[in-house]
């Protein structure tokens, strides 16, 4: 059997996934997707502890600066990669 991931670290992982893909889905389309501050909140964390996992593991490019006054979304989308003024 595999290794014991905790529920929460799982949680987050699952909470990044959907809103950094809903940011790419929503970017592809168009639009800024929003989501409460808590749900950002939430995902910065969760996000910024798997950040250099993540890139030692293939699954985030190198981090993106996101500039003075970056939105949340902005910063964490950052964090995995993607360059939070594209499309604009």
């Amino acid at each position: 059997m595999g290794e014991q991931v905790p529920a929460a670290v799982i949680g987050g992982m699952v909470l990044g996934e959907l809103v950094v893909h809903g940011w790419d889905l929503g970017r592809a389309v168009g639009i800024d997707p929003q989501w409460p501050a808590e749900v950002l909140d939430a995902t910065l964390t969760a996000v910024s502890a798997m950040a250099e996992q993540g890139r030692g593991m293939g699954v985030f490019a190198p981090a993106v600066e996101p500039g003075p006054g970056a939105t949340p979304i902005e910063r964490i989308v950052a964090l995995t990669g993607r360059d939070p003024g594209c499309g604009r």
